[in-house]
């Protein structure tokens, strides 16, 4: 679980060192209690039981999972559904991340621009003159995007998941 979530939610900043052990330790022990008194029930008490403690382990990780500097994980998989159901609401305007992180009556520019990124990525230039995301190439993350499939293996975090879902359900 952690692994899904340090790669989908990179942006915890210092709190990963501190939250993520905390969020293990406590897990472990609920999985240990669990194991320790589980021989008491019958075969189905324990599946019906087992399959709660894993709902409980993961929603302890998702809820106590950090971000530094973006809503909480929750808030940004809402941000997601929102900005997918607006597909035909998505307008080339949505592609100018810069100006739209500006505006306070978008609460989702980060999510509306990926959907918009897949909506008009047959008219993005392919000639390295597109930067994804408006940032310019850093030594360690190339953001010149030369062919169409280099914008899926560039994004960063769960935008990966939203253009995969509309890859998958909207192509």
């Amino acid at each position: 679980m952690f692994f899904i979530l340090v790669k989908l939610f990179p942006y915890t900043g210092l709190a990963r060192v501190g939250i993520l052990p905390v969020i293990f330790v406590l897990n472990t022990i609920i999985i240990l209690f669990w194991m320790m008194n589980s021989h008491k029930l019958k075969r189905f008490s324990r599946v019906v039981i087992w399959f709660g403690i894993i709902i409980l382990t993961i929603s302890i990780s998702v809820i106590g999972y950090p971000q530094e500097s973006n809503p909480h994980i929750l808030m940004q998989s809402k941000h997601d559904v929102i900005a997918i159901k607006s597909y035909k609401n998505i307008t080339k305007d949505d592609l100018n991340l810069t100006e739209n992180r500006k505006k306070e009556q978008n609460i989702n520019p980060d999510e509306r621009y990926v959907v918009a990124l897949f909506k008009y990525k047959i008219e993005l230039p392919v000639d390295g003159t597109y930067k994804l995301y408006q940032r310019e190439p850093v030594y360690f993350y190339d953001s010149r995007i030369r062919s169409i499939g280099d914008i899926p293996v560039k994004l960063i975090g769960y935008h990966k998941v939203i253009w995969w879902y509309l890859k998958t359900f909207k192509d």
